[in-house]
Order: structure tokens, then C-alpha cells, then sequence
């Protein structure tokens, strides 16, 4: 028989109580070059490529920031900062190898695991104080465990809801572990800056300085009905937000079969986007590139057994010419989209090609360097196999097999996903996005591309 647990003060919360915990991987793509090669380690590395290009700081060590160095900064102005900093380009895929391990080791605690974005997590231990005692011993002990198992440092925030878990993270960082008591939000929130609040953004923000609402406290004491009035549905959000309430449930967003494989619940919508760095402006290379991005998609949509009913394509262009006068106001970058809604979902590669490079095509031309080119898939619906075509256009008929086109391309995706399995993404792909190479290097998983998050 198991040895009961020690006394802990969760022990004696009302029935009911929500825990939750929000764990930040700190500096994360930065940690992950220090835990494939230990010798970074207590050095100051700057994630973002060299610096003798025009990228920006992406992720940077504890060390780096030390200096000055924070993400978003320009690569060669890190390095006038730190002329001792280590830059690497980054690895994304092992970052999503070491973020699926710490997802199975959160799953361990509880299924009710949401994985937020590519650096952060929130768990709800709500209702498992007799299993694993109080929270934040838990949150200890997570700590250690991806520490072991990852090398990857932890900073984890302990709270009754989203927002206060997120916000005694802050507190926490780097690396440590923070609670915000039950029964104590308000207290906590008081003090605290305006803008500390999620949703208080520059414009908001302004806007309640001009009213010298400059702390949370202050703005807990302004009635829900003038907020309403002034910010519309944002500002009743608000109001709960500054009284620290949110009843917003944690969202598992991954499990693990009876296999302990670990598969993704469909998601809302599919996204695959890339920066070209320096911009482009040669159009086989555009089209190329988005080429590659909806093979990455569609082979995503597969292994989720999801199809696309809506595809979008969107340009972000930069004027990189320089301007006549100096005092002119800056301009934000150009950007232009297309979204079309098919008559039936699909998760071929070839439909998705054919449509997304129409929707490019149809955007309006200018005279300007392409800086960025997402493709969005949403309006996704589960799939329940494939229904061949018996009759089809005359046109789209193979008079040698008389099977249709959609029944060909269909058999070329399943082989191409079974390659790529079994070889790497990058082992095999179509020929509409070979002149990539001239442009990005090329590996077992796929090309390497700039991107402000991770490329999958």
C-alpha cells in the first residue's frame, strides 16, 4: 500500500478550487542550442543566423540579455552589443522534437494539457491534489523532470485561473516557480502596471493613461458599464481581468494512444508561413516557395486526417528603395490576401497547389520586394477516406488507365507520405519547388527556412 502524501495547504482548498499551471520554456530557442551542444552552456547565444545579415534576434540566452540583447533587435546590433555572443541559425525541428517530450511528460500529471504556442503550456490539475499533492509542489516537481530529461530550464506560474498562472510566471522568471494564493488575485493584481494586463495593448493603454488609470487597482475600481462603453466587449473582458477573474477552460490540445504515440487534437485551422531573408522579388522563387509551403500542409493535413474547405494566400510586401526625404513618415509593408471557399474540402496536394497559385496570381501586382507569404488553410473537416471517380471530364480522363486525375494524384500523395515516413520530408518533393535550392539549404527534413516561428 502507498504511503500517503504529506500534508500540503491545497489540501484544504473548497471544493471546486481551479489549479492551474503556466509553463514557459525560457529563452526557448536559445535553450535548445544549449541543450544539443552543452559546451553553450552559461554562454551568451543569440538565435537568428549571422550577423552579417539583416535578420532579427528570434530567441537569445539569459547570458546574451545581459548585454542588452532582446528578441526583435537586429542581428548585427547584438553582436556591437556582445561582440562575444555565439550566433546560430537555429534548429526548428528539434524544438518541436523537445517540445513533444515535454508534452508527454505533462500529459503524465494530467490529459488536460494545452499547448499554447511554440514556447508555453498550461495545465489544469484541478481535482488531482490526492494524486499528486499540492500544486506547486507539483510544478516542482515538472520542473525537475523536464530539467532531467530535456536539459531544457522552466519557469512555471501557479494560479486559480489563465491569467493569474500567466502572470505569476512573470514573477518567476528565469527559471523559478511562482504562486499566486486562492482567495489572493485581487491583492496580487493591484499594484501591478495597466499594461501587465493581457489585452491592454498600446492603443488601450493610452487611451486609460489618459485617464491616469496607470495600475490594475485602479482599474478594477472603474464600473464594467463605462468600461463596456468606452472599449465596446474588450472592455467588460477587462473588468473581469483586472478583478482576476477567467473562466476560461484549458483546452487539451494533444494525447497519447494505448501505443504512447502522442497525436495532436484537429486543430481550427492550419497555418504555414516563411520570410524570405533578404526579400524576393524573382517570381519563380515566390511561387516556389508557396509551392513548398502547401506540401508541408497538405502532408500535415494528412497525417491528421483533416481536409481544407477554405485556402487563403497572403503577401507582405517591403519597399526596400530608398526614400527622397528623411522626415517622410514611415509606411507600414504592403499586404494583400486572397481566400477562396471550395465546393468540397480537400487534403490533395495537387487541388491545393492549383488553387493556392491562382489565388497568388490574382493578387495585385507591385512595385515591391515580397518580405513574407503565408498560406492558411481553415474550415477543416475530418476526412473518412477517399471515393474514387468512376465518371469524370472528359479532359481529366487518362485514356490508358481511365482513371480520373484526383484518383492519380491521390495514390502520388499516399506514396510520397509513405517516403517520406519512412526517408525524411526532404528526401522527396515536387518538382514546382526545386528552384528553392538555389536559395535555401536542403536537408533530410526539408528545406531550412527564415521564419518567425517554427517552420514545419
Amino acid at each position: 500500500m502507498a504511503a500517503p502524501l504529506p500534508p500540503h495547504r491545497d489540501r484544504d482548498l473548497p471544493v471546486g478550487t481551479r489549479r492551474i499551471l503556466h509553463l514557459d520554456v525560457d529563452a526557448f530557442l536559445a535553450s535548445v542550442e544549449q541543450a544539443l551542444h552543452p559546451q553553450l552552456a552559461g554562454k551568451p547565444v543569440v538565435v537568428g543566423g549571422s550577423p552579417r545579415s539583416r535578420n532579427l534576434v528570434m530567441s537569445c540566452s539569459y547570458e546574451a540579455r545581459r548585454f542588452g540583447i532582446r528578441p526583435g533587435l537586429l542581428l548585427r546590433d547584438a553582436q556591437r552589443r556582445c561582440p562575444r555572443a555565439i550566433f546560430r541559425d537555429g534548429d526548428s525541428q528539434a524544438a518541436n522534437r523537445l517540445r513533444e517530450e515535454i508534452t508527454r511528460i505533462l500529459l503524465a500529471f494530467t490529459p488536460r494539457v494545452e499547448v499554447a504556442s511554440i514556447d508555453d503550456f498550461f495545465l489544469d490539475l484541478s481535482g488531482t491534489q490526492r494524486l499528486h499533492g499540492a500544486a506547486f509542489g507539483t510544478a516542482l516537481h515538472i520542473q525537475k523532470l523536464v530539467r532531467e530529461h530535456c536539459s531544457l530550464p522552466l519557469t512555471i506560474g501557479v494560479g486559480t485561473n489563465r491569467i493569474t498562472a500567466r502572470l505569476a510566471g512573470k514573477l518567476g522568471k528565469p527559471g523559478g516557480v511562482a504562486e499566486i494564493l486562492p482567495g489572493y488575485e485581487r491583492t496580487f493584481l493591484a499594484s501591478l502596471p495597466v499594461d501587465h494586463l493581457p489585452g491592454v495593448g498600446h492603443s488601450i493603454g493610452a487611451r486609460l493613461e489618459r485617464f491616469s488609470i496607470r495600475t490594475v487597482g485602479e482599474l478594477a475600481l472603474i464600473p464594467r458599464e463605462i468600461l463596456f462603453a468606452s472599449f465596446g466587449r474588450n472592455g467588460l473582458a477587462l473588468h473581469e481581468r483586472a478583478q482576476g477573474k477567467d473562466e476560461s477552460p484549458i483546452e487539451a490540445t494533444h494525447f497519447e494512444d494505448e501505443h504512447g504515440r502522442l497525436h495532436a487534437r484537429p486543430p481550427r485551422s492550419l497555418q504555414r508561413e516563411t520570410t524570405f531573408e533578404p526579400e524576393e522579388g524573382r517570381r519563380i522563387i515566390i511561387e516556389a516557395m508557396l509551392s513548398y509551403l502547401v506540401e508541408r500542409a497538405a502532408h500535415r493535413l494528412r497525417q491528421l486526417n483533416l481536409a481544407a474547405r477554405t485556402l487563403e494566400v497572403r503577401i507582405r510586401w517591403v519597399d526596400t528603395r530608398p526614400r527622397p526625404q528623411r522626415s517622410a513618415p514611415h509606411k507600414e509593408p504592403f499586404i494583400a490576401e486572397r481566400r477562396r471557399t471550395l465546393s468540397s474540402p480537400t487534403d490533395a496536394t495537387d487541388e491545393i497547389w492549383r488553387r493556392s497559385l491562382r489565388l497568388y496570381r490574382d493578387l495585385p501586382r507591385k512595385r515591391a520586394l515580397v518580405k513574407r507569404i503565408t498560406l492558411r488553410l481553415s474550415n477543416l473537416t475530418c476526412t473518412e477516406g477517399w471515393q474514387g471517380r468512376l465518371f469524370d471530364e472528359a479532359r481529366e480522363q487518362n485514356p490508358d488507365t481511365g482513371t480520373s486525375r484526383p484518383d492519380r494524384q491521390r495514390r502520388l500523395d499516399s506514396a510520397l507520405d509513405q517516403l517520406r515516413k519512412r526517408h525524411g520530408f526532404g528526401r522527396i518533393l515536387r518538382g514546382t519547388s526545386t528552384p528553392l535550392e538555389k536559395t535555401h539549404p536542403l536537408g533530410p527534413d526539408g528545406y531550412r527556412l527564415r521564419t518567425p516561428s517554427l517552420n514545419q
